[in-house]
């Protein structure tokens, strides 16, 4: 992973880190996903892997399919 380095103090920027609601893998907010959404009152944040899976997931309980986009 890359570091971000202020070119005039030299100091190294801080990478905010979340911790995934579902497998608790920690992962910033460069590498995708979902930070810091909610679901009613429930606060939650899904890694890009998870956050995959929980839209395939609505997609395939919403019935679409790769043939009807076509």
């Amino acid at each position: 992973m890359t570091k971000i380095i202020n070119i005039h103090t030299g100091k190294e920027k801080e990478l905010m880190m979340f911790d995934c609601t579902i497998c608790n893998c920690k992962f910033s907010e460069q590498e995708g996903g979902l930070q810091r959404g909610v679901i009613g009152m429930i606060s939650i944040s899904f890694c890009p892997t998870c956050f995959s899976g929980v839209l395939d997931m609505a997609d395939y309980f919403r019935g679409t399919d790769e043939e009807e986009e076509e």
